[in-house]
């Protein structure tokens, strides 16, 4: 069972640190103001698929399709993310075609109005990868005394991506009031992978070459259906616009995963009693059920209008979530050879779990006639991080959080109003820092102390992203 204690300690220190925690990452949201559509209270865009339903019923066109694409450049830096001059980078380019929807009027004297949509959203596609080859003091002296001929290096990857599919109804009570509804059913998709390879040579062997090693991998992927549904309410009166939407908590559909993990620690000595320490574990799980959740949240939004234009204001609040597992492995072997009953801890150690913070978020926006049929907008938002280490209860299991801070979004763009299309480009930038990203590992001092992965410790992360986003709305 001691070799299981150094296990459980090692585990703990390869836990992840935390774009891929954050609610308001996606562009059709209360905050994207110059996305078609994507307001809790008014944006003159008439018959489009508004993220309100109840403003569906404010439309005055018979039927639309939007078509929109977004281009972007996204990169992700943790300043000495592996230890001094060790950064860890990972830039990237994509194409994602963000939405296509359409919606059409029922009834004439009545009339509602039923509209359709497929959403898709790159949340994160981190990589980044760092080596350091040198020769130190790594081993104790009392069994391999001077420098020795160290390699560490480490990959960690973290892709992210959702789809969603809608189906949304507006009907107007009077001329000031509407209410809308939202069926939505969501596809959810994360593989995160953790992989440290840490080794040196141990001197005074003789001939015979002798190796103190760490090699650990984490992996897991999963996809997770979903289904939730929405509540709206709009107001209009002369300039004054107004909207309420409650976001039902996601009711989990199913979902599956595939966990493999893998540790091998060879002739690495225990500094408190000097034996070597020799440890083999390794598993691979498939069609594990797997788990995610989004919590229930309220979004109020206002929406005046002026001579040349409109200001607009809207904000989000999210309840928290306890923890939970997103990922949980049967208790099968792990630890090799099994002596005892160390399989019974498999699943609390390899399990993915998740915990968030209540969060509430701003936007503001404003859009200007700069002539006949061109319009500019502007819009600004927070995008809070609902990460939170001390909602764990235990420090066992992983979280696969990779850049878990506080963005903050900015759209610019313009639209063109014709007869029977409208043409809308702009240019998206997003920028997050924070100053206490947790290195995964530390190359600059690994010894036996540490299982030869260093003291980790806080450092500096950036993320900053730019795109160019392409909307057609077509008037049928």
């Amino acid at each position: 069972m001691k070799n299981f204690t150094f296990f459980l300690l090692l585990l703990c220190s390869l836990a992840a640190g935390a774009q891929d925690a954050n609610y308001w990452s996606s562009y059709y949201g209360p905050g994207g103001f110059f996305a078609p559509g994507a307001v809790i209270a008014n944006n003159k865009d008439s018959g489009v698929l508004f993220y309100n339903p109840a403003l569906l019923a404010l439309s005055h066109k018979k039927a639309v399709s939007v078509s929109g694409s977004i281009y972007q450049l996204e990169s992700i830096k943790m300043k000495n993310g592996a230890g001094t001059g060790k950064d860890l980078l990972s830039s990237n380019t994509s194409s994602i075609p963000q939405m296509l929807t359409g919606t059409v009027m029922l009834g004439k004297k009545k009339p509602f109005y039923v509209s359709y949509a497929l959403i898709n959203s790159s949340i994160l596609n981190f990589s980044a990868s760092q080596r350091k080859e040198a020769q130190m003091n790594v081993l104790h002296d009392s069994y391999s005394p001077g420098t020795e001929y160290y390699i560490g290096q480490m990959t960690l990857q973290n892709q992210i991506k959702s789809s969603a599919a809608s189906l949304s109804a507006g009907y107007r009570l009077n001329e000031r009031w509407a209410v809308g509804a939202t069926a939505e059913g969501s596809f959810y998709r994360q593989r995160y992978s953790n992989n440290i390879v840490s080794r040196a040579l141990i001197n005074g062997g003789g001939s015979s070459l002798r190796l103190a090693s760490n090699e650990a991998l984490y992996e897991v992927s999963y996809n997770h259906i979903g289904f939730r549904v929405k509540g709206g309410l709009a107001y209009e009166h002369n300039r004054h616009h107004a909207g309420l939407l409650i976001s039902s908590p996601l009711i989990g559909i199913g979902g599956r995963a595939t966990l493999f993990g893998d540790l091998a620690l060879a002739n690495i000595r225990d500094v408190y009693s000097g034996e070597m320490i020799h440890l083999l574990a390794s598993t691979r799980q498939t069609k594990l059920k797997s788990t995610w959740k989004m919590p229930l949240s309220v979004a109020a939004g206002y929406a005046y209008d002026h001579a040349k234009g409109q200001i607009y204001v809207a904000g989000e609040y999210f309840l928290p979530i306890k923890e939970y597992g997103v990922v949980t492995p049967r208790n099968e072997y792990f630890l090799r050879p099994d002596t005892g009953n160390n399989n019974l801890l498999t699943a609390a150690v390899l399990q993915l779990k998740d915990a968030r913070k209540a969060v509430f978020n701003m936007a503001l926006g404003a859009s200007y006639e700069v002539k006949e049929h061109i319009i500019a907008y502007c819009s600004f938002r927070t995008d809070f991080s609902y990460a939170d280490n001390s909602l764990f209860t235990s420090g066992s299991g992983n979280t696969s959080y990779t850049a878990a801070w506080n963005n903050f979004h900015c759209q610019l763009g313009g639209n063109l109003r014709r007869k029977k299309y409208n043409l809308r480009v702009g240019l998206l930038l997003a920028y997050g820092q924070t100053g206490k990203y947790i290195q995964p590992v530390n190359f600059d001092q690994p010894n036996d102390e540490n299982f030869l992965l260093g003291d980790t410790k806080e450092t500096k992360a950036h993320h900053f992203l730019t795109g160019l986003m392409l909307a057609f709305i077509h008037n049928l």
